[in-house]
């Protein structure tokens, strides 16, 4: 997304790779910065240098890269597959090297951002979109074979703009075309609550962590 632009530049520049390196975008959200990365995606696209993969199953041979990124891909997997996600990992990556990746922080810090937080909630009721615990991601993590965990809590101030909101309708709506009963009244009782708070509030990306650890 173009409003989020500068979040994925500062989350390459803190921990930036070796220009010579070979990095791995886990989830293909970082194309637009790292052009030279391999990008693996979960859905064809017309893309240099992409690869088409299952989130556990990586294409790749043994210590094949020397960094891995990701942006945001992993809040789009249970946490059960995260596990595997991470062990494969661990397989492509080089000895010492680094992976490094951003997943939300469900905990709204201003009024704009809770619209966002009722909207993932909705998301994450429909199997969409899951919430991690720092403690959940650091155990699997070293169980994955990782060391040298480090985190920070990324405080951002990013409003998503109207047409993305619009995109946000769109996909309440195929939501509830699908629902029933109480679960729709209950959904679309969730989906008033976001466009009120949106109307008043407006859109904001919810803050984040930046976690990085070493293969060991």
């Amino acid at each position: 997304m173009p409003y989020s632009a500068k979040d994925r530049q500062d989350f390459i520049g803190r921990i930036p790779p070796n220009p010579e390196s070979l990095v791995f975008d886990f989830g293909g959200m970082l194309s637009d910065e790292l052009p030279l990365a391999v990008s693996g995606i979960t859905k064809l696209k017309k893309k240099s240098n992409a690869v088409l993969l299952s989130p556990y199953y990586l294409p790749f041979k043994k210590s094949s890269f020397d960094t891995v990124l990701s942006y945001h891909y992993f809040d789009m997997l249970p946490l059960n597959w995260l596990l595997i996600s991470f062990k494969e990992t661990a397989r492509i990556l080089k000895r010492d090297s680094v992976f490094s990746f951003m997943t939300t922080l469900w905990t709204p810090q201003r009024e704009s951002q809770r619209s966002t937080l009722v909207f993932n909630e909705i998301l994450e009721r429909k199997g969409l979109l899951f919430r991690h615990e720092l403690e959940d991601l650091s155990r699997i993590l070293d169980v994955a074979g990782f060391g040298e965990i480090t985190v920070e809590s990324v405080k951002r101030d990013i409003t998503i703009p109207g047409e993305f909101g619009r995109s946000h309708l769109k996909i309440l709506g195929n939501i509830l075309k699908k629902e029933k009963g109480r679960e729709r009244m209950e959904i679309k009782t969730l989906a008033g609550q976001y466009l009120g708070s949106v109307k008043m509030h407006g859109e904001a990306m919810l803050p984040a962590l930046h976690i990085t650890a070493r293969k060991i």
